[in-house]
């Protein structure tokens, strides 16, 4: 009987000595820690290589798993990924060749490297691009440099380099009250200042001369206090030096339209009027909606006014009572949204450049979202916000998506979307609006 019961506590304890691991006393490489079993050992890297951490877990059997840290690591290191940004110097068919902005613990800013870009992201560099770059495996030694590049990306933020270039004319740019803009999104960082765009979008490109701290990145919301203004009217660039910053809590009201604007594509140079009819009340036009829109719409769709200006589309926004229809509909992915639009857009009409402005717009606002529901309006839109536009036009496109979070998928039958063919003088005007439930 005795034997019996040590049987199966023998057959436990073998057990355990096969598949618990045991855990060792963390090394002083940044913090990796082992757990060793006789079958297999667990390893949480946390190794400190050059300027970046590599951190991850790996599992390692028989007969690995009687291997040392170090042996483990001399197979593993190739794993490694490091980052660095570089100025693009030269490109050729399939290959770059760049130099560091910044130091690390692998490179020098006299380094000339050189890459293959045939299994890269097209990211349309150009030379002189400061580029992001992402590789792994050790740097071969030859002259230039090579090394095996897994991604790379125009870099944004860039504060080890100073700007240089000439933003603006102030000689002929207009000095502006230094209340011209309020909240802005950081696009760009560079050592001596920065870039940034209007949360309410208008097509301003700003620059803001100043030092950014660590703390500030790029995709921040933030509120400036600022001096020295100027506005260049033919390009809409601003500049103006900071004096304060602070965070931004701005954020867009649902149930108010957003961001309709509106393009004139006639096929030759026309003096045309815009007037609109709102079902509520007007809160920003750009240019100013003064009775109407009075421009002269070229081809290509640029728009000048009566002063020699001259703009992409017009832009309005406006607060109404419209009750949107979501009887049809879709339920779209926060992270899977842009590719929608992408498909859905084309479908409703518009052409990649309108439908790359609608989805740089709204797709920041949605990607987070666990799903998004989505329903283009039609009717119910167009008569709260009616376009009289002479001389009328031969196609008249209009988007408008109303769009509201969901937590869960939301079942609703599926809308279909269509567009009339682009002929003749043709109109084309996006918008949208989020809805709370």
């Amino acid at each position: 009987m005795k034997k019996k019961i040590w049987i199966p506590i023998a057959i436990i304890v073998f057990l355990a000595i096969l598949f618990v691991p045991i855990p060792k006393s963390p090394y002083r490489d940044g913090g990796t820690k082992e757990y060793t079993a006789l079958t297999y050992k667990i390893v949480n890297w946390n190794r400190y290589v050059g300027d970046t951490i590599y951190d991850k877990t790996k599992v390692y059997f028989f007969p690995n798993n009687f291997k040392t840290i170090d042996e483990l690591w001399d197979s593993e290191k190739n794993n490694v990924e490091y980052s660095f940004k570089a100025t693009v110097l030269e490109i050729y068919d399939s290959s770059v060749l760049v130099q560091p902005v910044d130091c690390s613990d692998m490179l020098s800013v006299r380094d000339k490297i050189t890459f293959g870009t045939k299994d890269l992201e097209d990211i349309k560099v150009e030379v002189g691009s400061i580029v992001e770059i992402i590789y792994s495996g050790e740097i071969m030694e030859s002259y230039p440099l090579q090394i095996n590049a897994k991604s790379w990306k125009i870099a944004d933020d860039v504060r080890c380099v100073s700007y240089t270039e000439q933003w603006l004319d102030k000689t002929t740019a207009k000095k502006c009250e230094n209340d011209f803009f309020a909240d802005i999104k950081i696009t760009k960082i560079y050592s001596n200042c920065f870039f940034a765009t209007t949360v309410v979008p208008f097509p301003y490109e700003i620059k803001i001369n100043g030092t950014l701290s660590e703390e500030w990145c790029v995709g921040d919301q933030v509120l400036c206090t600022y001096e020295n203004t100027y506005h260049d009217e033919e390009t809409d660039r601003i500049e103006a030096d900071l004096l304060t910053i602070k965070v931004s809590d701005f954020e867009l009201e649902p149930n108010v339209v957003y961001k309709p604007v509106i393009y004139l594509y006639p096929e030759r140079e026309t003096d045309v009027s815009v007037n609109l009819t709102l079902n509520g009340e007007l809160t920003c036009t750009y240019p100013a909606y003064e009775n109407g829109w009075n421009v002269t719409a070229s081809p290509d769709g640029t728009l000048t006014d009566a002063k020699g200006q001259t703009y992409n589309y017009l832009y309005w926004e406006g607060e109404t009572n419209i009750k949107y229809d979501f009887s049809k509909g879709f339920c779209v992915k926060g992270e899977d949204t842009a590719e929608f639009l992408e498909i859905a857009l084309k479908k409703l009409g518009l052409t990649r450049r309108e439908a790359n402005e609608f989805i740089v717009f709204w797709f920041p606002m949605m990607e987070q979202n666990p799903y998004n529901v989505i329903s283009f309006q039609t009717d119910i839109y167009t008569d709260a916000a009616k376009l009289d536009i002479a001389p009328a036009p031969d196609t008249l496109i209009r988007v408008f998506m109303a769009w509201q979070k969901a937590d869960a998928i939301v079942e609703i039958p599926e809308q279909e979307l269509s567009a009339p063919e682009r002929k003749g003088f043709t109109v084309v005007e996006w918008g949208g609006t989020e809805i709370l439930k």
